[in-house]
């Protein structure tokens, strides 16, 4: 797989996390899914507004990725600023899997380990095919 297909899936992966977190957000009952399951139904304004600076965290997350392939909004930032955001982005990755497998919440480890995990090997995998690249030639 090349770098291009391995960034866009994972940018549309995060777009799909990004969403829900909006959806958390404007009050889905999906608190159980989120934020260590703690809440059943809608979270409270604290886990809101949580949700709304995590799917930033996510949108940005996609676009450095992206960047990294030579692709999307970000692009055209100086290479060591994508080299700085993709790094950022592969650490979060990985941190992303140890604390939705390590959850109380049955369900959110059911549903956002499998996710993060395969977020996770899609960064990875970018991150090795542009090595030593510059973000434009990948």
């Amino acid at each position: 797989m090349s770098a291009t297909t391995s960034a866009r899936i994972a940018a549309a992966l995060f777009v799909v996390v990004a969403v829900f977190q909006v959806l958390v957000a404007l009050g889905a009952p999906w608190g159980a899914f989120t934020q260590g399951g703690g809440t059943e139904g809608s979270l409270p304004a604290v886990g809101r507004g949580i949700a709304v600076v995590s799917a930033v965290i996510v949108l940005v997350m996609a676009g450095s990725i992206l960047a990294r392939a030579g692709l999307g909004p970000f692009r055209r930032l100086p290479h060591m600023v994508i080299t700085a955001l993709a790094w950022l982005t592969t650490i979060y990755s990985a941190l992303a899997v140890l604390t939705n497998i390590a959850t109380p919440s049955m369900r959110e480890r059911v549903v956002w380990a499998p996710v993060c995990i395969v977020l996770f090997l899609l960064v990875s995998w970018t991150m090795l095919r542009t090595r030593g690249a510059s973000p434009a030639s990948s």
